[in-house]
């Protein structure tokens, strides 16, 4: 009873923690079931360039900044980011200001939209983000390094900014869901997994088999190459109008 217990639990661990992993964090989309998507797919660069490049900020502090929503993106001595600062005097002294796989969506008490947080190295940006309901064009304010939070601070203003704004409305190859391919997949493979898990455990525990004899039908698994291929000959020498001397499965 308690192998069959084991192989419950486990299963059950299974079906909850497998398709969490299958599935993985999109920097382009953030889905808050209680009120849409927002999806900045359609509002980056997707050819390793920056959306907005060198922005002057609003408060001058002799640097431009250069960001890109989604995709990262090199600029100078910036390989590979999210956003970058450079010296208005010098394009050559660059500092990234944070990398898409740092990026953590947030959604501050009393707030309708959720903040983008990149990190790198002690280097922090907050990018705001603001609703165009009524469309319009996309647009980037930098307002620079914060000297109270020592958080450098950008707002994005777009439609794709809105609640489902751009939802599969947007030009680009990110997934709004699970396609039915992959949601087969994901159920195929759960089951494949409790499959086993749940035969060996009867088999070791059960039967108190070892070696090989611990796989689930073992001499299925074991001929089913041979049936494959022998099937596939079948098949070609129809096609071909050869003689074939197959003998069926009593």
């Amino acid at each position: 009873m308690t192998a069959q217990k084991n192989v419950v639990l486990l299963s059950c661990l299974l079906l909850v923690y497998l398709p969490n992993q299958l599935i993985s964090v999109d920097p382009c989309v953030f889905d808050l079931h209680a009120k849409g998507i927002i999806d900045l797919t359609g509002v980056g660069h997707v050819d390793g360039t920056p959306a907005w490049k060198n922005v002057k900020p609003v408060k001058d502090d002799k640097h431009v900044y250069s960001y890109n929503p989604c995709r990262p993106f090199t600029l100078s001595t910036c390989e590979n980011v999210a956003a970058c600062q450079t010296f208005t005097t010098d394009e050559k002294l660059a500092y990234s200001l944070g990398t898409q796989n740092s990026l953590q969506w947030t959604v501050a008490p009393g707030k309708d939209l959720p903040t983008l947080h990149y990190t790198t190295g002690e280097r922090t940006l907050v990018v705001s983000l603001h609703c165009l309901s009524s469309g319009g064009k996309n647009k980037l304010v930098v307002d620079g390094l914060n000297p109270t939070t020592k958080l450098y601070e950008m707002t994005l203003s777009s439609k794709c900014a809105c609640w489902d704004g751009c939802k599969g409305g947007h030009s680009g190859n990110s997934n709004n869901g699970l396609s039915g391919g992959t949601i087969f997949i994901i159920i195929l493979t759960m089951v494949a997994v409790i499959y086993f898990i749940a035969f060996i455990s009867f088999n070791k525990f059960k039967r108190q088999a070892n070696g090989m004899d611990i796989l689930p039908h073992r001499t299925f698994w074991v001929s089913l190459p041979g049936y494959s291929l022998g099937g596939i000959k079948f098949i070609v020498h129809k096609i071909t109008g050869k003689e074939t001397n197959y003998t069926p499965v009593p």
